[in-house]
Parts: C-alpha cells; structure tokens; sequence
C-alpha cells in the first residue's frame, strides 16, 4: 500500500469509526452525487443525436439521483440526520470552477459543439473513476465496523460507476474527431480533477479535524468501541 492510500483509508477509518464522522461521509456522498447543478445531463440529452444514446444519458442521471436516495436510506437506518456541506468541501463544483470556461460558468447551453461534448464527457469519465477507486475504501470501513447495509450500498454504487465510467468513454470517443483528441482531452481533465480533489481533500482534512472528528474517531479505535452492534 502507497504512504497516500493508508493516510487515506486512515482517514476514513477515523470518520467512519463515530456517529458524527459517519453522517459528515455519507452527507458529502450525497451532495457529490447532486452535484449537476448547470443541468448538464440535459443539455446532453438535447445534444444527442440517437435514441439509444440519450436513454444511456437519462439513464446516469437518474443513477446519481437514485445514489443519493441511497446514501439517505443509510443516514436514516442508522438514525443519522444529514448535515449541511461546506461550499470547500462541494467537490464537483471545485471541479467545475478549476476547469473553468463553460464549466464554471454554469450555463449548459455553453455545451454547444462536438468538441465541447467531448470534454464534457472526458471530466464526467474522470470523475467516475474517482468514485471507483475510492468508494470500495470507504464502504470497507463500514463493514469493519458491522455496517454491512451501508458497506453494500457502496458496492452497489461503485459497480453503476464502472458502468459510468465505461459510456462516457464510449460518448466521449464519439463525439471527440479522433482518439488523440479524446486522449488529449481525457489528459488535461485528468490533471484538474486531481488538482481539484487535492485542494478539496486538504480542506476536507481540516475541516474534520477543527470539528474533532478525527481525534474522536481515533479515540474510539483505539478504546475498541467504533463498531455497532450486530443487528446494525
């Protein structure tokens, strides 16, 4: 394991192991995943040229929506009450506001051509893989700790994720005039995704530890009390 993957699944061992530190993770779950705040989905759909290819887009979108649905069901079994999320830790809008241009501005009809489909879909795919490497990490905390539901519901969504991952490559490359183009394009999104999630992780970290949810956690991991009982 690389020194960067244990300090974060340390991370989150130490927000999943209190009550506190559970509803912050699954209330930022559920605003990265109604994070389509420009309506970009839509403007997709009106861009798309072929049935089949706007039903696989209609089909995303209600994918994020039902996700959230889902991190909810978890807050509301385990009798957590969703938080408010600090606008630094809203990762799709730090993602959008670092790539700028349309995506900043926030107008989806500024998704006018096919190069700007292509880069459309070549941010949404880096995102995806995002949620693909990190939620198994996050949902094997839970079932450390006897949340097996929740642990699923992770599963469950990382699997729709794949499936994300591999139509926007496939609406990407579509759209793109030719594969160095996507490549390109897939490269430099890429690069500010990773520098978005880097500033937004880094405020993530502090923020949970001005508000003691590491401390408590670690405090509860090392007492041996961070698991829930068995009907959890």
């Amino acid at each position: 394991m690389s020194p960067l993957a244990f300090v974060r699944r340390a991370f989150f061992r130490s927000l999943v192991a209190t009550p506190e530190g559970r509803a912050h993770i699954l209330s930022l779950m559920v605003a990265a995943e109604e994070g389509d705040e420009a309506g970009v989905f839509d403007r997709l759909i009106e861009r798309m040229d072929d049935d089949k290819l706007k039903r696989i887009i209609e089909a995303h979108k209600a994918d994020e929506y039902r996700h959230a649905g889902l991190y909810r069901a978890c807050l509301a079994r385990t009798g957590l009450a969703e938080e408010k999320v600090p606008d630094a830790l809203l990762i799709i809008r730090a993602i959008a506001k670092t790539a700028g241009g349309a995506f900043e501005s926030g107008d989806p009809s500024a998704i006018a051509s096919n190069d700007d489909v292509m880069n459309t879909y070549a941010l949404l795919m880096v995102i995806e893989e995002r949620g693909v490497e990190q939620f198994p990490i996050i949902g094997d905390e839970f079932r450390r700790i006897g949340d097996h539901a929740t642990a699923d519901t992770f599963d469950r969504v990382t699997s729709d994720e794949r499936r994300h991952v591999k139509s926007c490559r496939t609406l990407g490359r579509r759209y793109a005039p030719d594969d160095a183009a996507w490549e390109r394009a897939v490269e430099r999104f890429r690069k500010v995704e990773n520098a978005a999630f880097g500033r937004v992780g880094l405020a993530g970290i502090t923020y949970a530890w001005k508000r003691g949810l590491l401390w408590r956690g670690l405090r509860e991991i090392l007492k041996g009390t961070n698991r829930l009982p068995a009907t959890a």
